[in-house]
């Protein structure tokens, strides 16, 4: 009898370990709690997935996957988005109208160093080193803050400096000295600067 006990014992452990170690379906995170499901093994994951993680916010490392998005011809595929440097002088107005033109994109937005980095070699894949580019930030006015054309995002790459981040100048440039580590700063929306087109990935 105590054998059987045991035995019945035992056996009811086994089970409830078992079902423990049964994925539930309805949760986002895979079994490390730090990926969808749908990354194991080899699935990309779906928007869902990725609302779960990010919210409204977008990845900011470099991922393997674009759920089978490709950019169009003449753009490159970066983490987040595909981008398009328009060597072009112009106006912050005509420039944004521009990638407007161009599938719909829109000046991008620079939440952080990685896409700084991507802009760079962006503008280093056809040639230019360094300089200003217009960027999708601006803002109605010196006193309010900025904000991106495309994103509602309240993220920014680091500022050039203090007093650039509080710009009487209504947009956002962003600018590079001799290598990738760019720096974002008001200007009068009127100057002529080359550009970058975005087209978001997510």
């Amino acid at each position: 009898m105590k054998t059987l006990s045991l035995s019945w014992f035992g056996f009811t452990m086994l089970t409830l370990v078992h079902a423990a170690s049964i994925p539930d379906p309805d949760y986002p995170f895979g079994p490390t709690g730090d990926a969808p499901f749908a990354d194991y093994p080899d699935q990309p994951p779906t928007e869902d997935d990725l609302f779960a993680i990010y919210g409204d916010h977008p990845p900011t490392e470099d991922r393997d996957y674009h759920l089978d998005f490709t950019c169009p011809d003449g753009w490159t595929m970066h983490s987040t988005q595909c981008l398009l440097f328009v060597p072009q002088n112009m106006t912050w107005k005509d420039a944004k109208e521009n990638c407007a033109s161009k599938h719909e994109g829109s000046l991008a937005a620079v939440y952080n160093d990685i896409q700084a980095q991507e802009i760079y070699k962006e503008m280093e894949s056809v040639g230019h080193h360094g300089g200003q580019v217009w960027v999708g930030g601006s803002k109605t006015s010196k006193d309010s803050s900025w904000s991106w054309e495309n994103s509602v995002s309240p993220d920014f790459a680091k500022f050039c400096d203090e007093q650039s981040s509080k710009d009487e100048n209504n947009c956002l440039q962003l600018s590079f000295g001799d290598d990738d580590s760019g720096c974002l700063s008001g200007t009068k929306c009127d100057a002529g600067l080359p550009s970058v087109c975005a087209i978001l990935l997510y």
